[in-house]
């Protein structure tokens, strides 16, 4: 029985093959993207899944008075105490990170991030070993990964080598590599090239940080406990350690201490001061699989109008089985099997597609790796299975018990004929066109957001801008002395904290009212070279320190926050991190201070002493941006031989947002051109069987003259209604679609206009028209004489 059915398929489906070709190609897109939007919805949850006690593991959160947001930094001195303090603290662990230079034996200094723990980091956390040993509790040795091997060592062999911690120092610091690790997966939180031990870690003078106090605040410290149950209540007992931590210090003040669990660590979207890494949002975790769904979906449909359009040949070999006594069920069964063949070769192939467009997906995103082990990943194949048994079913019974249906003697007599306007085939087509506007419009929506983006005014001038990372209090000097001298720089500009890339958050206290903002520390003529805009005052004095410590330039939101006008806010005074005051003596018009994915905040500068400078911003003449970046580096090295150039351009800020915009784009357009090409198919398909029920009825028109539009309107009759409801429903999803993973990506968006809708609708309707106007034309051409011999 088995055989006979493989023979009727195989028979089948090389009778017809393009229709087979069509489905196979189609289904296996669909496939392809189901199985890619399902391996990035896992990869995003899978952070930090491989550590074998993440359910013992606590990260320790804390909170600053004057602020109620989490902060990720907590005092190191906590790790020390609470392990004597509380029985279920079983082991601590501290983490830290600073940017320093790194060379090898004989080769070039990198300017690397290195980071500092404690031996039992590798009993918390599961970073497999690949050669060598590793032993932090000895102070002279540090451990790498491959990546940091093949940096410093190339293909030599590292173990046993030195590499020079602070090598532009004079204290410099020898370490022996003892081991190499395998690189951290990108689905961890921690990422790290080098560690070594907690104690290496230097102050800019050299000095060891004091141990034993609490001053000094870690980028994390995770706790393991024996009962996960006690976290809460240990979290609440930890609050003795906080009048001795705001006695230690003057800058930060902490009032609370909470613990997170380490599976949640990577979903703390919210956390402040955060140095580890988080796991991709929820519009990119949820997104491609909404697509992927949408696609898929419409893959099915795709392949449900077309089988029914291609039954009306078939009904024949329906006649003769019942005759021959067939039973329902064992027709709807071959109907069944002949799809889920089709389902088979469809997935086969969307495994050759994975292996092409996962790598590209990858690509187009950082921190994103998603892969398909479609032989070794169990939930993958599990899914595979799941996958084939629900297409089959959602693309295959209707047309498998739409075919079986129909009485073999009325067959015979020739009085059963398909046609392509029953409800149901019209719905389903209809659904496909929604979808069709559905990603037509995203594209379209996002394709305008990334022109909108690329021409942003940020409220500054970021063009023709580079910053300039300075190593040592006397290094702005010498640096601007030798910049001076290249043709190509307009001018020239010394500050702590440069927009966009680095600033603190500290709260702000005016008329009872505590806000927290960015806190920029400013040199003199910074304001002038980054062309922000005052709106109110005046800037800061470039001649004498009158305004050090004393003054404070505003933007308008942070004014707008304490209830002023700008004008208002002139001569107001501010409290600063509950220890002093500043006055404000200008405001600025609002800016973006970090990229489109983030709002406008409140800002706030102060006027720092050129002592303190730790960069130079360089803003270049039209026309020589590279050019000055080139003779800058060469500059550096004559001044600077042994300490790496660490310069950038301003305009990196706005780079990860275009190309995260222009990939959505590109994705939503290749995905709306399948969806268009798969309704289109259908439509044609359902289209050309209603003219074969209507081919007598429209050889007569032809005869008594009917004229060309008059066909067309008989064609569309029973479409039209459809294709309206189909537009209004493909509109107003798409819209809703893209302005909602518009708001969740980019704060700072265009939105969904009426012209991308109207762009996206004209499109569709264009492309629905000419798919029926190519099918009448080719009824036009038909002889009447012909279509009236045939029936």
């Amino acid at each position: 029985m088995l055989r006979n059915y493989l023979t009727i398929i195989f028979r089948n489906l090389w009778k017809n093959k393009l229709y087979t070709t069509i489905n196979v190609i189609s289904l296996a897109v669909g496939i392809a993207s189901i199985v890619w939007g399902i391996q990035t919805y896992r990869y995003s949850f899978s952070f930090d899944n491989f550590h074998r006690d993440r359910n013992n593991i606590f990260r320790v959160l804390t909170k600053v008075t004057g602020n109620d947001n989490l902060k990720g930094y907590c005092p190191q001195y906590l790790a020390q105490v609470a392990k004597n303090d509380f029985p279920v603290v079983k082991e601590t662990v501290r983490w830290d990170s600073r940017g320093l230079n790194v060379k090898a034996d004989q080769s070039e200094p990198f300017e690397s991030e290195a980071h500092f723990t404690d031996p039992q980091f590798f009993d918390f956390f599961n970073f497999p070993l690949i050669r060598g040993t590793i032993q932090l509790s000895n102070h002279a040795t540090v451990v790498i990964t491959e990546k940091a091997a093949k940096k410093f060592f190339g293909e030599a062999d590292p173990i046993g080598k030195t590499l020079i911690f602070y090598s532009d120092e004079p204290f410099k610091l020898p370490l022996k590599v003892t081991g190499v690790l395998k690189d951290p997966p990108l689905n961890s939180s921690l990422q790290f090239e080098i560690i070594t031990n907690y104690d290496n870690q230097l102050r800019p003078d050299g000095t060891v940080p004091k141990n034993d106090g609490w001053e000094w605040l870690s980028d994390a410290v995770f706790l393991k406990l024996s009962n996960p149950a006690e976290a809460p209540k240990l979290a609440r007992e930890f609050a003795r350690y906080v009048p001795l931590q705001q006695s230690a210090t003057q800058d930060i003040k902490l009032k609370s201490f909470s613990l997170d669990p380490l599976s949640n660590v990577a979903n703390a979207f919210d956390i402040e001061n955060n140095a580890l890494y988080n796991r991709p949002s929820d519009s990119a975790a949820f997104g491609p699989l909404v697509l992927a769904i949408l696609v898929l979906l419409s893959a099915c449909l795709n392949f449900a109008n077309t089988s029914v359009a291609k039954s009306n040949s078939r009904l024949k070999e329906m006649g003769v089985r019942k005759v021959m006594g067939s039973s329902l069920r064992q027709i709807v069964f071959q109907q069944l099997l002949e799809c889920a063949f089709i389902v088979l070769v469809a997935i086969g192939l969307s495994m050759v597609i994975n292996n092409f467009w996962l790598p590209t997906f990858n690509s187009m995103f950082s921190r994103v790796k998603v892969e398909a082990h479609y032989f070794s990943d169990y939930t993958l194949m599990a899914i595979l299975g799941i996958i084939l048994v629900v297409v089959t079913l959602l693309a295959g019974a209707y047309p498998a018990f739409y075919i079986s249906r129909f009485n073999a003697a009325n067959i015979f007599r020739g009085s059963v004929k398909f046609g392509g306007s029953n409800l149901f085939s019209r719905l389903l087509l209809g659904l496909q066109v929604a979808i069709s506007f559905i990603t037509v419009i995203a594209g379209v929506a996002f394709s305008r957001n990334s022109a909108f983006q690329s021409t942003y005014d940020y409220g500054y001038d970021k063009a023709n801008v580079i910053g300039v990372n300075l190593q040592g209090e006397s290094a702005y000097t010498s640096a601007h002395d030798a910049f001076s001298k290249i043709p190509g720089i307009d001018k020239q500009a010394g500050t702590i904290n440069n927009i966009g890339f680095s600033y603190s958050m500290i709260p702000l206290e005016a008329k009872g009212i505590k806000n927290e903002s960015i806190y920029i520390e400013t040199g003199d003529h910074y304001i002038d070279l980054m062309k922000l805009k005052l709106v109110a005052g005046r800037n800061f004095y470039t001649e004498g320190r009158g305004d050090i410590g004393k003054s404070l330039i505003i933007n308008e939101k942070l004014a707008f926050q304490f209830g002023w006008k700008p004008d208002e806010a002139i001569g107001q005074q501010i409290k600063i991190s509950d220890t002093s005051f500043a006055t404000i003596i200008g405001v600025l018009k609002d800016f973006t201070p970090n990229t489109l994915f983030d709002p406008i905040q409140s800002v706030a500068m102060v006027s720092a002493d050129p002592s303190r400078y730790s960069k130079i911003m360089i803003r270049a003449k039209p026309g020589s941006l590279t050019k000055v970046f080139e003779e800058s580096k060469t500059a550096w090295a004559n001044i600077y031989p042994t300490k790496p150039f660490r310069g950038y351009y301003q305009d990196e800020l706005s780079a990860e947002a275009a190309r995260v915009n222009e990939s959505i784009a590109t994705i939503f357009f290749w995905f709306a051109i399948i969806s268009m090409l798969m309704a289109a198919t259908s439509m044609f398909a359902l289209v050309s069987l209603n003219v074969l029920k209507k081919s007598k009825e429209i050889a007569i028109r032809k005869v008594v003259g009917a004229e060309d539009r008059h066909i067309f309107q008989l064609v569309m009759k029973g479409y039209s209604w459809i294709l309206l409801i189909s537009a209004i429903v493909g509109c107003y999803g798409g819209y809703a679609l893209s302005k909602l993973l518009m708001d969740l990506i980019f704060r700072i968006n265009v939105g969904v206009s009426s012209t991308s809708l109207v762009i996206s609708f004209m499109s569709v309707m264009m492309i629905c028209g000419a798919t029926i106007g190519a099918r009448v034309w080719l009824v036009l051409r038909t002889k009447a004489t012909d279509a009236l011999k045939a029936n």
